[in-house]
């Protein structure tokens, strides 16, 4: 009877922290069906998850100027055309409110110019996303490796957005994102779980011996 109320402690806590760690990001690494093959691009106005916030649009690159860090797609959004600086957001809902999350996403310069990579990440309550609230900038230059880049975001209210902007010259010519992780901070690890279980089996276990 221990041994099988023991097993259930831990199967039981590694279901928690799965779920409180699962990722939050819908098209996390921009591999939904636009339609593109080979090494094309292409420019969206919204995408799977993804709306165009401010300025052009989102550029999605398949494999163009470099190779996906996940699956085969990421984002350029010093985009085509006029106003080339864009901003993409995506809405999350309900959220805890005072909770951290974790966000990770992978960052490449495309230039070796300086000013002229830079993204802006941006969180604030939905839909009330302008102006946006500044949270942390990553910068680079070309060459470089996909680089990963964590911050960490508090919810202040149930429903909050995420925005991603160029920032530097108006150039169509930018940073790279891919592969977007939005995750609870702070969850207990599956080990530590089991762990109290165990301990509180204990204690019950002492308490009938006395008894």
């Amino acid at each position: 009877m221990m041994k099988n109320t023991i097993k259930s402690v831990i199967i039981a806590g590694s279901m928690f922290a799965a779920s409180a760690n699962a990722n939050l990001i819908t098209n996390s690494s921009f591999e939904s069906d636009e339609g593109l093959t080979g090494s094309q691009w292409g420019l969206y106005d919204t995408i799977d998850g993804w709306y165009t916030s401010s300025g052009s649009k989102i550029e999605i690159q398949r494999n163009t100027v470099t190779n996906a860090q996940d699956g085969n797609q990421y984002v350029e959004l010093d985009s085509h055309h006029a106003d080339s600086n864009s901003s993409m957001s995506q809405d999350l809902f309900g959220l805890t409110v005072g909770q951290t999350y974790q966000l990770d996403f992978w960052y490449k310069a495309r230039t070796n110019q300086p000013n002229d990579n830079g993204i802006n990440v941006s969180w604030g309550p939905s839909p009330d996303i302008s102006p946006f609230t500044y949270a942390f900038n990553v910068d680079g230059v070309a060459p470089m490796d996909w680089k990963l880049v964590t911050g960490f975001l508090t919810a202040t209210a149930e429903d909050m957005t995420l925005t991603f902007s160029a920032v530097g010259r108006e150039n169509t010519l930018g940073g790279f994102i891919d592969n977007v992780s939005l995750k609870a901070a702070s969850v207990p690890e599956p080990a530590s779980i089991a762990l109290l279980g165990l301990g509180l089996l204990g204690l019950a276990s002492r308490r009938r011996k006395q008894a």
